[in-house]
């Protein structure tokens, strides 16, 4: 693999990573405070907690953003932490809609999506119409980036090395651990997520692999509600660790 397909296959992260970035903002700008409104006004109700966690992570496209939010209200007394328990389950579950999207091949329409969501974005003046697009406009960016990511991986199928390094992954543990510490460095499941269901499209890894690479990066994504949890309360610090006990 060329430094420059190295540099491809980082800019197609980033590209995700910022496209995931802007329909998150433009989805919260478009809420206003009514997402927080939401999470502090859960009952304790098991069931209403688990559809609030879902429907707040799939509006704002990320489970770390609900997760800290949770941490947040549990410490400050805004919420119990049997309510965090539901919401942080609804979480977890609503964290697969962005997998099941980007296992769509949209990437074809990436161009068109993003020209549509420039326009909005840019010379509309209504807010609403603005911020709506914001979030066509992060969506296009989300596959051109997923576009950019095959395209670069194509070549690692034909490098014997890289072919060799995925082989000492058919041990299931190294497997998850490789998930768990790849997500780590990128901060995001849903981009390690692509790019083991791109691996998958190509050849390089079974399904079987993929399944214990994804299993590694669910854990991996907690990493950021740990770190956020240091400076909490008891309470605080035992909604960040349920992230990783609802894991096993």
């Amino acid at each position: 693999m060329t430094l420059f397909e190295i540099f491809t296959l980082l800019g197609g992260v980033g590209l995700f990573l910022y496209g995931m970035s802007l329909m998150s903002e433009g989805l919260k700008q478009a809420a206003g405070n009514k997402l927080r409104s939401i999470l502090e006004q859960a009952t304790a109700n098991r069931f209403v907690a688990v559809v609030v966690g879902i429907l707040v992570t799939f509006l704002i496209q990320s489970s770390s953003a609900t997760d800290m939010m949770v941490i947040s209200f549990v410490n400050s007394g805004l919420m119990t932490l049997s309510q965090a328990i539901g919401v942080i389950m609804g979480a977890i579950i609503g964290t697969t809609v962005t997998a099941q999207i980007t296992a769509f091949n949209l990437s074809d329409y990436a161009p068109f999506i993003l020209f549509i969501g420039a326009i909005l974005f840019l010379f509309v003046k209504k807010s609403g119409i603005k911020y709506t697009g914001s979030i066509i406009l992060g969506f296009g960016m989300l596959f051109f980036g997923i576009a950019v990511i095959k395209s670069a991986i194509v070549p690692l199928s034909k490098s014997a090395a890289f072919i060799s390094f995925l082989s000492k992954l058919e041990n299931p543990a190294v497997a998850v651990l490789f998930g768990v510490m790849f997500t780590a460095l990128l901060q995001s499941s849903s981009s390690s997520v692509v790019i083991f269901q791109t691996f998958t499209v190509q050849g390089l890894i079974g399904y079987s692999m993929a399944v214990y690479l994804v299993i590694g990066a669910a854990i991996g994504s907690v990493t950021p509600n740990l770190l956020a949890s240091l400076t909490t309360n008891r309470n605080g610090k035992r909604s960040a660790v349920l992230n990783v006990q609802s894991f096993w």
